[in-house]
């Protein structure tokens, strides 16, 4: 295991893209080649039979997904013939994420064009929010300040796929209240084109994080961009996720021994001491093993471990806290699992939640559904774990993967206070405060003027002897403090400047923050941001078209 370092930009439209975007059609062929030999078995299903199986079945739960929203999807190559040229896969949680976070969709949609492939965001609803509002910057005072405007009531944790819209009347107002409060700092936000959006869908029942996916779907095709698009939640409820399932429990032992082994590694490498970070170890209670999956159940939706206990030929689930199993599967190490996976089949009729945790979810994502799978800063952390787990677990090397990132900042007014300016103020400061006799006005007096020489006297005489040293620092400090009502009120002076100088540092920090939600970015500054890095990938496979 490597160590990487991912740093986000830290200038107003700098791009992360590691390795450069102009080598991501060389990572999918590679992947493509990789794939094609790559023979591991499923508990009975070779991989290259269920890779086919999980890309068809999520593109066709991705077509009936966008239109259930009332959009028309872009038929994938050959799709309906049952064969797809390739995906270049993203995700993210349905949430009004920052700029930085959208990017990954543009360029899906670029990389795909390039590579004849198809793009696909999968939109991770099994997450949970971490809030029900968003920072907004504002003035006041004449200063840049943030408050926080809530787009729902928030009732504590429940993952997306099970979290309604709690106050239609709060939700519905959110746009007004987002450009009240920035009070004109944003001409043309895009919470004025996505709220409308959101608005279609007032009525449908949806879920919050869904409404927010398909308002942010529409802006997209707005823009020329129709990537596919699905809930994480419906692929965990296929055949081929099942499939998947099914071998990491028939062979939990062993994965659980890797996955805890290279944790370890992990943190040792980076010299955490967290019990928590990046995930928790897969605890053993007993009989029972905690497999890399989350459940729980509909109308009490708090995530729980999965528990496992292999009973000879069968196998045991339950939700973790709980007494009794919910499922009995018939499923053993080198056990076929067809019987199994029709069991697992039957839990979407069910009250009962069975999904990936991150590093499964990206292990489904990269081995077996996309041909290159693009992640964010944090999503590549995660996997610089995931790939050790999944390279021993499957005997061979992972897929490689693209990490995008953008910095965009809002475009707020800033001070010219800069951090140099700050450090040459406290240097002028310092100097004052221990050398005030390099400072005197012209009317220092004799006696002062005497101090002085005085002063440099003492430190010339540069004393060997320990005692003698402390004896000469302490008549430079006496000398020091007699010089200082000379130079006090010029020291008072830079003090305040200082103190404004680190306000304009802060608000400078405030104005240049990456984290805003992508809604209060300007609508035609983020649509040109956005397809300037769409685009270029685009071209040539337009051009390609037109020859």
């Amino acid at each position: 295991m490597k160590g990487t370092r991912l740093r986000a930009p830290s200038s107003d439209g700098g791009l992360l893209a590691t390795p450069p975007l102009d080598q991501a059609a060389s990572l999918v062929d590679a992947n493509v080649a990789r794939a094609s030999s790559w023979d591991h078995d499923f508990q009975g299903r070779p991989a290259s039979w269920l890779r086919g199986l999980v890309r068809r079945q999520a593109v066709e739960e991705a077509r009936l997904f966008l239109k259930s929203l009332g959009i028309e999807p872009t038929a994938p190559t050959d799709a309906e013939d049952g064969n797809l040229d390739g995906l270049v896969v993203t995700g993210h949680q349905p949430e009004l994420f920052h700029p930085g976070v959208w990017v990954k969709n543009f360029a899906a949609a670029g990389i795909a064009a390039r590579a004849g492939t198809s793009a696909l965001n999968l939109i991770i609803d099994d997450d949970i929010p971490k809030s029900a509002s968003i920072r907004v910057p504002h003035r006041e005072d004449g200063r840049l300040a943030l408050r926080r405007i809530e787009f729902d009531r928030w009732e504590g944790e429940a993952p997306y796929e099970d979290l309604p819209v709690r106050d239609e009347a709060v939700f519905a107002s959110f746009g007004d209240r987002v450009r009240d409060g920035l009070g004109g700092l944003i001409a043309d936000p895009l919470i004025d084109h996505f709220w409308p959006e959101l608005a279609r869908y007032s009525e449908s029942g949806l879920t919050l994080g869904l409404r927010m996916a398909a308002a942010r779907r529409r802006i997209e095709a707005s823009w020329g961009v129709s990537n596919l698009e699905v809930p994480f939640s419906r692929l965990c409820q296929t055949e081929g996720f099942h499939w998947f399932t099914s071998h990491l429990l028939a062979e939990l032992p062993r994965f659980q021994v890797i996955h805890n082994q290279a944790l370890w590694e992990y943190r040792r490498l980076y010299g955490i001491r967290s019990k928590n970070h990046p995930v928790s170890a897969l605890k053993a209670e007993g009989d029972w093993l905690e497999a890399p999956f989350w459940v729980w159940r509909a109308g009490r939706p708090r995530r729980r471990p999965l528990m496992v206990r292999q009973d000879g030929p069968t196998m045991l689930l339950k939700i973790a806290e709980e007494l009794e199993p919910f499922l009995e599967l018939p499923l053993a190490p080198g056990r076929e699992a067809c019987c199994a996976v029709e069991r697992l089949m039957e839990l979407s009729a069910t009250d009962v939640r069975l999904r990936t945790r991150a590093l499964t979810t990206t292990m489904f994502s990269r081995f077996l559904l996309s041909d290159l799978f693009i992640h964010g800063i944090g999503g590549a952390k995660y996997d610089e774990l995931g790939d050790v787990v999944a390279s021993r677990f499957f005997g061979a090397s992972p897929p490689s993967f693209l990490t995008l990132s953008l910095t965009s900042w809002l475009g707020l007014p800033e001070s010219p206070a800069s951090v140099e300016g700050l450090f040459a103020l406290e240097r002028e400061i310092r100097g004052l405060e221990y050398n005030p006799d390099r400072h005197l006005p012209q009317s220092a007096t004799v006696e002062e003027q005497d101090l002085v020489a005085e002063k440099r006297r003492i430190i010339a005489e540069n004393p060997v002897d320990p005692r003698e040293r402390r004896d000469r620092f302490r008549k430079i400090r006496s000398i020091n403090e007699r010089l200082h009502p000379l130079v006090a009120d010029r020291i008072q002076l830079l003090r305040e400047e200082r103190v404004r100088m680190v306000h304009e540092l802060d608000e400078n920090r405030t104005a240049r923050s990456r984290e805003y939600s992508l809604v209060l970015h300007s609508h035609a500054r983020l649509r040109q941001v956005m397809l300037g890095i769409a685009n270029p990938l685009l071209q040539p496979a337009a051009e390609a078209v037109e020859s």
